[in-house]
């Protein structure tokens, strides 16, 4: 059966779950082209973006797994110039989905009182005296993450929730559903499992560090919680005049 993952470290996290059958047939991918991988692998089970929803209303979607963030630890941060005080222009790269472009607007908006223009940095070297978001895993090899502040952590606080990122999808109802009954218990197990899987990166030893202390702020489960956040989310879309209706998430 095939899994599409998007290409992250976090990804990788879920990997002490999955039946073998999963691990056997693992996709990577950019996390902006998995729903596109969707459309045509229509049995395939996906880690998407939790904002590709809105474009994507059809699938459905796992009430067991996802991956949310509540504090520093996060798949993508903010890196402005020291000292500024106005923003009108954030340059994106890194593994960019409809989530940090979205989310950014209304961030921007509700906290700064900034209607932001966003652009894609495709440039090879970053620019000083640029403000950016960097999604991926480039913030743990090439940016001082440590003194960016986190997308997960600004979203939290703002609807009071943790940050539902990523969600587990499938066109396929059956497939989902025989994915929850082959998939392994999610408890505390796993944060052991995941000390491996972080000491077998490549990466720095401060960046091992880093991950290791904030393991608490990241979640598997999709609970009523983070069904509740999900739906705040897509509240905050709406209201913020992106999408024209609401909807309800497909849960399996």
């Amino acid at each position: 059966m095939k899994l599409i993952l998007p290409k992250n470290i976090f990804s990788l996290f879920l990997k002490p779950l999955l039946p073998p059958e999963y691990k056997a047939d693992i996709l990577y991918q950019e996390s902006s082209l998995i729903c596109k991988s969707l459309e045509y692998n229509t049995s395939a089970i996906a880690l998407i973006p939790s904002l590709e929803l809105v474009n994507n209303r059809s699938l459905f979607v796992s009430n067991k797994i996802a991956l949310s963030f509540d504090g520093v630890l996060s798949n993508s941060y903010f890196y402005f110039v020291e000292g500024e005080k106005k923003f009108q222009k954030i340059y994106l790269r890194g593994d960019i989905s409809l989530n940090e472009i979205l989310l950014a607007k209304i961030l921007f908006a509700e906290k700064y009182s900034s209607q932001i223009e966003i652009t894609l940095d495709t440039n090879k070297t970053v620019e000083k005296g640029k403000d950016y978001i960097i999604a991926g895993d480039e913030n743990f090899h090439l940016w001082d993450y440590e003194s960016a502040i986190s997308l997960a952590d600004e979203v939290s606080e703002m609807i009071d929730l943790p940050y539902v990122n990523f969600v587990i999808a499938s066109q396929d109802k059956e497939a989902l559903e025989e994915f929850h009954k082959k998939i392994n218990p999610i408890d505390e197990r796993i944060n052991s499992e995941i000390i491996n899987i972080i000491k077998e990166l490549s990466i720095s030893d401060q960046t091992n560090e880093f991950l290791t202390e904030n393991l608490g702020s990241i979640y598997f489960d999709m609970t009523n919680n983070e069904e509740t956040a999900l739906n705040e989310l897509i509240k905050l879309i709406f209201y913020h005049g992106i999408i024209d209706d609401m909807f309800d998430v497909k849960f399996v």
